[in-house]
């Protein structure tokens, strides 16, 4: 979403990193009704150009920040404050916070040795960074597309 205009009644949460730039990000809002955050984006792919760009209603919005190809250990929140035609900018921030263990299960199907049919199943553990994750909302700013916003990658 990038628009050369900003669309009437509706403000713009700018979601950037210095990380890396391979994360597949998911971010999702409170819900009062039920008070879960639900998703509003969620993508199994990098995001071109470096910054996600949502559209929200004008207003305040409680927000949780992940990134579904890296062990989080606990999803960032920032309280958002979206006003019409304006950006909102968020930094995230990523920390390596130590190491956790991994553990896979793999069960395969097959004949035996026996002529009947089985069922194996390979149990492994492998280690992998795990991270803290930030996030900071700037005061809103004016609309820009993205490729102009100073923020950028």
């Amino acid at each position: 979403m990038n628009p050369a205009i900003p669309k009437a009644n509706t403000g713009y949460v700018d979601f950037c990193t210095d990380s890396a730039k391979d994360l597949y990000w998911e971010v999702r809002q409170l819900n009062t009704a039920t008070s879960q955050f639900e998703p509003v984006f969620s993508r199994l792919k990098p995001i071109e150009g470096g910054i996600l760009r949502l559209a929200f209603a004008p207003g305040h919005h409680p927000l949780q920040v992940t990134f579904l190809n890296r062990f989080i250990a606990k999803p960032a929140e920032v309280e958002v404050e979206v006003q019409a035609g304006k950006i909102t900018p968020v930094r995230v921030t990523l920390t390596e916070a130590g190491v956790t263990s991994v553990q896979t299960k793999e069960t395969s199907r097959g004949g035996t040795v026996y002529g009947r049919p089985g069922r194996r199943t390979k149990f492994s553990s492998n280690e992998a960074a795990m991270y803290d994750i930030s996030a900071v909302a700037a005061p809103p700013v004016a609309y820009e597309v993205k490729e102009r916003m100073t923020y950028g990658p």
